[in-house]
């Protein structure tokens, strides 16, 4: 088929999702029937519960809907990073499977496309619902991140975005391991419109988002779009420099003038906590980079491919295709 004859894609990064691909697939159909032709990318991230067979169900139904499954868990990221490498639309909305993000925005994130926006990022807006400290949290990464690094993103920012063919194609272009796409996408420079909502209500499992995948997702866009904590260690390592350089000071003058240099224990301890504190700190910003930089050096993959609905379809009898998509 024809890049031209699609003209939306929708990537669905799906994880543990088995009870939500088909209401999803079939809410999406159902709101972009009027919208355009489009086809649906569910991108299976090593699920162990019946996804691929949920997605593999629904693309033999349906020849718009395809499906990319990993060889094991490779991370959210890298799901939409595969699923905007299968894309075929002149736009790409990337956008969770579990119903957190409401389909019916996808309409009002076209109709922004269609004013001449590159870009369309929907807005998270918390309520009372989500909690304090997670409300608190997301406020101040962001903060930080606006802080350190080269992009401005605000509280509420996700993967829930529309991208114009152009900006899919330079994305693709870049090769580099570790994508974080919400920060890629605005650094990159295009238009972008906003539009708001209120997460949706999860209708089946639960939420993958462990604390330390959001710790993991922090520190990705951290130091995807940032050198500054390397300096910082630099003029943290400086600052305390200057205080065991006051506390030389002090010591000379205790001697020469106040006689009183007895060494204390709390004082030596304390000075040693402190320095022993700002080195392991320095080594663990100058280390996270690091592990960065060799994972990039190895030139893997972000993601290793088991099966696509193309593979499925070669190996299938056309009369056991008809006979599925008659069910």
């Amino acid at each position: 088929m024809a890049t031209s004859a699609v003209e939306f894609s929708i990537v669905l990064p799906a994880h543990n999702e088995a009870g939500n691909i088909a209401p999803i697939i079939a809410e999406l159909r159902r709101l972009m029937a009027p919208v355009g032709r489009t086809e649906i990318i569910g991108v299976d991230d090593g699920s162990n519960d019946g996804t691929l067979e949920a997605l593999r169900a629904a693309a033999a139904a349906d020849p718009m809907v395809r499906y990319v499954s990993f060889t094991r868990n490779f991370g959210h990221e890298a799901a939409m990073r595969a699923g905007l490498r299968a894309a075929r639309g002149q736009a790409v909305i990337g956008m969770d499977a579990d119903f957190e993000h409401p389909p019916e925005l996808v309409p009002q994130l076209v109709e922004r496309w269609r004013a001449g926006f590159k870009v369309v990022a929907a807005q998270r807006q918390d309520d009372v619902a989500v909690s304090a400290f997670k409300r608190a949290t997301s406020r101040l990464y962001y903060r930080v991140l606006g802080a350190l690094g080269d992009v401005q993103l605000e509280p509420g920012s996700a993967d829930f975005l529309l991208m114009d063919r152009s900006v899919v194609d330079t994305i693709n272009g870049f090769d580099n391991q570790e994508l974080f796409l919400r920060g890629l996408v605005r650094w990159l420079g295009f238009p972008v419109a906003r539009v708001d909502y209120r997460p949706g209500q999860r209708r089946h499992g639960a939420s993958k988002y462990s604390l330390g995948r959001m710790v993991e997702l922090a520190l990705t866009g951290i130091a995807a779009h940032s050198v500054r904590p390397l300096r910082a260690a630099i003029w943290l390592a400086l600052g305390f420099a200057a205080l065991g350089l006051l506390f030389v000071v002090y010591s000379v003058v205790s001697f020469l003038f106040v006689q009183h240099t007895v060494a204390g224990w709390t004082s030596i301890m304390a000075a040693i906590a402190l320095l022993g504190a700002a080195q392991l700190f320095v080594l663990g910003i100058v280390g996270e980079y690091v592990g960065r930089i060799l994972r990039e050096t190895r030139r893997r993959p972000s993601y290793v491919v088991a099966e696509t609905e193309a593979d499925r379809q070669q190996r299938t009898p056309v009369s056991e295709l008809r006979l599925a998509g008659s069910e």
